[in-house]
């Protein structure tokens, strides 16, 4: 039997209230600002400051969803789903937890692959994919900070990918401007 990390923080989508990121935009720390706006990838973003990044999967499964989610599903009846949990790691320390939703009929329409990622990130098959698109941006504050949702379109068919910004993170990253800061003075 192999061993399950538990995780601090549950990055279950539906269980927190999501904002427009328009309309947070006030209400976002600048310490998260660059993480809930990053435009691009945040895999690669992660990358470039871990020399040991790493995918953990918390949970891959089959789920069925009744409830609305804003911009993705209208709730009006059970959506089944592939749900992927997964914790975004330098080294052994969790940066960001994620949680993927994908419907069942954007499997059916050619999105099954994603259901066969193993450790591999996310990010990177979507940002390495032409024709992608990102969209209906949200936020959500969390009893451990923040999160940022989007829904994307790859081959035309949605999945719903929300990322939660955990606190180690944000620790990371004041040390690593405090530093950089200080060996380039302006």
């Amino acid at each position: 039997m192999t061993a399950v990390t538990e995780p601090a923080f549950d990055p279950d989508t539906c269980k927190f209230n999501w904002h427009s990121l328009v309309d947070a935009q006030r209400a976002i720390p600048e310490e998260l600002r660059y993480w809930l706006t990053l435009p691009t990838s945040l895999t690669q973003a992660l990358r470039l400051r871990s020399d040991v990044f790493t995918v953990e999967v918390l949970e891959q499964r089959r789920v069925s969803l009744a409830l609305p989610i804003d911009g993705f599903s209208d709730g009006l009846g059970p959506c089944p789903m592939f749900s992927r949990k997964v914790l975004l790691k330098h080294g052994d320390t969790a940066w960001v937890a994620a949680h993927t939703l994908i419907p069942e009929r954007s499997l059916d329409g050619g999105l099954r692959q994603l259901t066969q990622l193993a450790n591999q990130p996310l990010g990177e098959l979507l940002f390495a994919s032409p024709g992608v698109s990102k969209g209906h941006l949200q936020v959500c504050a969390t009893d451990r900070g923040w999160g940022r949702r989007a829904r994307y379109l790859l081959n035309h068919q949605p999945l719903l990918v929300s990322e939660f910004f955990l606190p180690e993170l944000i620790d990371y990253e004041h040390k690593r401007l405090t530093l950089l800061h200080q060996a380039h003075p302006t």
